[in-house]
């Protein structure tokens, strides 16, 4: 498993929205499915990647856009669940696109 499958089970199992910061790859995770009206809190974690090291970052700052399987495997009953932090990603794309250019995730299969 890979840093963003872990992020989608911790988002789904714990109801929260998960942001995950790096130099390589940043991403906001809802979960997926959920009986509840919205995400219970959003959890900011962020990687040192030349340490390996993980830290805890402070609510309130821009959030990287949605991790792009997020739209293609939610159920419908959470498809509304990005309106509230919309601004905030917008925010980002606004201060951070060059630091931080935005991720392609691509399915490749090797012939």
């Amino acid at each position: 498993m890979n840093i963003l499958d872990h992020l989608y089970v911790i988002a789904n199992t714990f109801n929260i929205c998960v942001v995950f910061l790096a130099r390589s790859q940043s991403t906001t995770v809802l979960p997926l499915v959920s009986d509840m009206d919205g995400p219970s809190r959003t959890i900011f974690v962020g990687l040192i990647e030349e340490l390996q090291h993980f830290i805890q970052l402070v609510d309130g700052c821009p959030l990287p856009p949605l991790h792009v399987q997020w739209e293609y495997h939610r159920v419908m009953r959470v498809s509304g669940w990005a309106a509230p932090y919309r601004d905030r990603m917008a925010d980002w794309v606004t201060r951070y696109s060059e630091m931080y250019p935005p991720q392609r995730h691509f399915n490749v299969s090797l012939v």
